[in-house]
Order: C-alpha cells, then structure tokens, then sequence
C-alpha cells in the first residue's frame, strides 16, 4: 500500500525525489570530515597507542614485576629474597646445632613476620619486615643432615636461634661442608661442644 510510511505520504510520481541530495550532502560531509593524506591518519594512529593500558599483574607475580623507572637494572629475584644476613654464630650440642642471629630492632618484629624453613642439609631464616626491608639468612649444604628446625627469640637482646635437629647424635665440627670448623675465621663458636 503506497502512502502509508512513518515520514507522511510518498511524494506524487512526477515530483523530484529529496533523497539524491540528503545522500550527496551526507557524503560531502564525511569528506569534509576526513584527513588529508597520510598526516592526520599518523596522528590518529600515535594517540591510539599512547592509550595502551599498563599490564597489571596479580598473585605472586604482582610484586616482582610491578617495576617503575627507578628500579630499572635491578633483580627482581634478589628482591622478592630479601637483603641477605651473613652475620652470625653457632654452638653444637648434643641433639641440636644452635644458629644465633643478631639484628639492630630484631624484638620489634611480630612472631608471625618471621619463618624458619629446613631440608637434609638446608636451613633458612626470612624476616618478612625489619626497618622496612625482608632480610633473610640461608645456609646449604650443612655437614650433616638434620630433621628439621625450631625457631627461638631471645626477646631483650635482638636475637633469634635457629636450633637445627640433629638427625643422628654426632659432634659438628663445621657448620657448613668445605668450611673450616672451630676457628673464628667463621665468625661463629663452631667446635664449642654444646656451649
């Protein structure tokens, strides 16, 4: 049925049509609108990729690769380990070798910032926060093995002792194999016999 379209009546079929123009004004707008060759097409594309989003990363992930320019050149691995302690002391026992560490602000830090972690011949401190920073003490290939280790503070004099299981009862006389026992070239009291 002619006539009967939502814009009014169809035209009579002797008038000129008005679509032809609208068309043709349509058209002449979008090239108006459009760049001229090559430049602000470049520039259009350069805006586009300054818009890239910075790539977020979650779970473990999140704090070893979140790196901003200031960081650039350092370990990321080093990092998530913590600043190493080196400084420390031991004594043998007869069932236990003890492992004391000394830290400036050591009884500060809550029970649950600290964890010691053990294998045969493998044992390990991390302090999670100290002075703002994760430390952490590891040693490997112990001269004997152990069964595990227990954690102790010394609350008053900063000190926490690692007291490493003896798996059997035999005399250390060095902590670590291919080190010299007994001397304080080590820096502790190996040797000491229980002491």
């Amino acid at each position: 049925r002619r006539g009967s379209s939502n814009f009014g009546p169809d035209p009579p079929p002797s008038a000129p049509r008005a679509e032809p123009l609208l068309l043709h004004r349509h058209f002449a707008a979008i090239a108006a609108a459009m760049p001229e060759e090559g430049e602000k097409v470049e520039e259009k594309v350069e805006e586009k990729q300054e818009e890239k989003k910075p790539v977020v990363y979650e779970g473990a992930a999140a704090g070893k690769y979140q790196w901003d320019d200031s960081r650039k050149g350092g370990d990321a691995d080093k990092d998530l380990q913590g600043e190493a302690i080196s400084k420390y002391s031991w004594s043998d026992g007869k069932k236990v070798v003890s492992i004391y560490i000394e830290l400036e602000g050591l009884d500060d830090v809550a029970d649950d910032a600290l964890a010691a972690e053990s294998k045969e011949t493998e044992v390990s401190l991390t302090i999670a926060n100290l002075g703002g920073k994760k430390r952490r003490f590891a040693l490997s290939g112990l001269s004997e093995e152990i069964d595990g280790v227990k954690l102790v503070r010394k609350k008053g004099k900063n000190t926490v002792v690692l007291k490493l299981q003896k798996k059997e009862e035999k005399s250390w006389f060095q902590l670590v194999s291919g080190s010299r026992g007994g001397d304080d070239d080590e820096g502790g009291m190996g040797g000491m016999g229980g002491m």
